[in-house]
């Protein structure tokens, strides 16, 4: 179910949730699969992976929650439960999240990568990033990529980190979360280069991917991310990425609408 929302605005976010989130939240914690705390069991190579090169799924969440009544983009907000029942459908046919780094490494270096890889991206930085997704991953053992504005984001430095140490990875996903197609050359470079600089400053690790903002890019954008050094870049396309366009990684993006059965649909 390949669906495309606007989403070039910064989205209001209710932060306390309703009754109903909060108990399906604490059920989320209470798995009959558990792990032991803090095990992100998909951070780094398994046994059980294998040298692969072909297509991989890549998910595109926003806010986790439910959406208030003036949201604009309501469609953007995905409802914890709902969240829930998508990742343990995930896990129950097969699937193992890995980051997009892990990936590259597998296309790219003859890493290896799981059985039936996924990638769960988390576009421009709620605060339910870390208050929900990190812990609803870590119940599986599945790290996510945080694709994060350098600026005006909902999270703290310390949640950010907090993530970094729980095996996710850190994308960059410009500073103002501009259409870059718009910009003049110094204006791109501030946005593609500049945003991965000052990540990196901050957290201290590599920023190797790219999120266009709302999905929008050109033949210019592309050749600024290239030489920013990023490894790889997604969009707002629907499908498989795949390994021969780099910068212009398709993604499925979740909906409220989609639900499990629209993950289903989507993941073919």
């Amino acid at each position: 179910m390949a669906v495309t929302a606007a989403c070039a605005v910064v989205v209001a976010v209710n932060l306390g949730g309703s009754s109903e989130e909060s108990q399906s939240a604490a059920g989320a914690h209470t798995s009959s699969r558990p792990r032991a705390a803090g095990e992100v069991r998909n951070a780094t190579p398994q046994p059980d992976w294998k040298p692969y090169s072909g297509p991989v799924p890549i998910l595109e969440y926003h806010v986790l929650g439910p959406a208030s009544a003036d949201a604009p983009y309501p469609e953007l907000y995905v409802t914890r439960p709902d969240f829930h029942r998508q990742m343990d459908w995930l896990e129950d046919h097969g699937y193992q999240a890995a980051t997009l780094e892990t990936v590259e490494q597998a296309w790219y270096h003859g890493g290896t990568l799981p059985p039936k890889p996924v990638v769960l991206q988390f576009d421009d930085g709620y605060r339910p990033d870390f208050t929900y997704a990190l812990p609803e991953l870590r119940r599986h053992g599945w790290p996510g990529v945080l694709n994060l504005k350098a600026e005006g984001s909902d999270l703290y430095t310390s949640n950010v980190e907090a993530m970094i140490d729980a095996g996710w990875e850190l994308a960059a996903h410009t500073i103002h979360h501009l259409d870059l197609t718009t910009l003049d050359s110094e204006q791109l470079e501030e946005e593609v280069a500049g945003s991965r600089e000052m990540l990196r400053r901050e957290y201290h690790v590599p920023v190797k991917d790219f999120c266009y903002p709302a999905g929008q890019f050109n033949e210019t954008v592309i050749a600024a991310v290239e030489a920013a050094g990023y490894t790889g870049a997604t969009t707002e396309i629907p499908g498989d990425a795949t390994r021969d366009s780099p910068y212009e990684l398709k993604r499925f993006e979740i909906l409220g609408s989609t639900g499990v059965d629209g993950l289903a649909e989507d993941l073919g």
